[in-house]
């Protein structure tokens, strides 16, 4: 691993501050696509709800399928090169819709293909970039890295979000696309500009396939109790959460007659929830432990979502939902940032990827599955019935991790375990 000057002084680490721009610059323009394709289908094209949960579904499908492959792919080669291939890739994919819009006009089909591929190019792109981050730093900078992303990711989404409902507003959902598109190139031309060289990675056992590889990542996930609980409790929130998303802005947008520049006012709220959480999360770890963090965000989680489910139309109930989900973010970005942190740490540097990889798969890989439950309970028993269940569902997260070893968590010999597990699987 590489680290430069002390934690404090982060910032004048100059491969880590393209790092950063590149991957914040990328997440303002997911935002305009969030709201633009939210709008085209359901506005524009008059999608059903089944119709809106498959395009859920598409785009989280590769989770299932790539995830684990993606892991071999960013051990077996450099990462930056992987990072930047897929960037430019998710830009000519999103440049698809425009160019549609302008010959002829856009078709669900198309929306269905576009959040599939994007999808798929982001499992690969966003494995490698997450364990490309420990060759720039370690310690307390991977932890400060870490913080300063989650800080500024949430600010991006923010402006996203707030820059796309006004653009979609005022351009057309289509055509406001063409930003994620150009920012995805941002991303790419950000990485050309690291100058770190990565380490050549550790050459390939003779005679070990590409699923015995597969299967090396697996089992460290599994068989280390800390990651295990803490994997296990990311895929309880990811099934959760990707069901509630599956359906809010059709609920928000058709229920309660939300306007897309509403819309993309309160998602921004979840950015200011995120930067917030982003900066306490170091402090409040210091002072009370990683599990007791943990724990804390995931309780918070259903708390924050009452308010979808009981919240009605007009600018009170904007504002209650708005709050909801500021707090919820805070506490997802809080959480996030510490269990990858603790994760990163933990995992010997030959299994980066496949660790990424391995928990990626484990938390998202039943994703496209909770849209398409969502989907389908929506049909049959409505939207906010619905929601209310998906709500009740987020205490089960938080019940994952109380019965694991995570609950007396308050320090880790980091870098002693990483040893001990490095000796193990050598």
């Amino acid at each position: 691993m590489t680290a430069t000057g002390s934690a404090g002084s982060l910032w004048r680490h100059a491969d880590f501050r393209w790092y950063w721009a590149g991957q914040s610059g990328s997440v303002i323009g997911s935002g305009v696509t969030s709201i633009g394709t939210s709008v085209l289908a359901v506005v524009v094209l008059h999608a059903t709800t089944m119709h809106v949960a498959l395009i859920a579904f598409a785009g989280k499908l590769p989770q299932l399928l790539l995830s684990l492959h993606a892991g071999v792919l960013a051990d077996r080669y450099r990462k930056k090169p992987i990072i930047i291939s897929c960037n430019a890739l998710c830009a000519a994919t999103l440049a698809s819709i425009p160019i549609a819009q302008w010959l002829a006009s856009v078709t669900l089909g198309q929306l269905f293909l576009v959040a599939f591929l994007v999808s798929a190019f982001n499992v690969i792109g966003s494995n490698a970039a997450i364990s490309y981050l420990p060759t720039l730093l370690s310690g307390e900078q991977l932890k400060e890295g870490n913080s300063k992303l989650g800080a500024s990711n949430s600010l991006a989404d923010l402006a996203g979000n707030n820059l796309g409902g006004l653009l979609v507003t005022a351009l057309g959902a289509a055509r406001a696309i063409v930003l994620d598109a150009l920012s995805y190139l941002l991303s790419a031309w950000c990485l050309l500009r690291v100058r770190h060289r990565e380490p050549a990675p550790e050459p390939r056992r003779a005679g070990v396939s590409h699923w015995a590889e597969i299967r090396e990542g697996l089992d460290y996930t599994l068989t280390q109790p800390v990651v295990r609980a803490i994997v296990l409790a990311n895929s309880a929130t990811s099934f959760v959460l990707a069901a509630s998303s599956a359906l809010w802005s059709l609920y928000l947008l058709r229920n309660l007659a939300w306007s897309p520049t509403a819309l993309g006012l309160v998602m921004g709220a979840g950015g200011v929830g995120g930067f917030i959480g982003a900066l306490v999360w170091r402090p409040l770890e210091r002072r009370w432990g990683p599990g007791r963090v943990m724990l804390t965000a995931l309780a918070l989680n259903p708390l924050a979502q009452l308010p979808l489910v009981l919240a009605g139309p007009g600018l009170a109930g904007q504002l209650a939902i708005g709050t909801g989900m500021a707090l919820q973010t805070c506490a997802a970005v809080a959480h996030g940032g510490l269990q990858r942190s603790v994760r990163q740490e933990l995992c010997p540097a030959h299994l980066q990827g496949r660790a990424q990889s391995t928990g990626a798969f484990l938390a998202f890989g039943l994703r496209p599955f909770a849209a398409l439950l969502a989907g389908g309970l929506g049909t049959w028993i409505g939207l906010r019935p619905t929601l209310t269940v998906i709500t009740c569902a987020l205490l089960v997260p938080f019940g994952v991790l109380w019965q694991s070893p995570v609950r007396a968590l308050r320090s880790i010999p980091l870098q002693a375990t990483a040893s001990a597990e490095s000796r193990s699987l050598s």
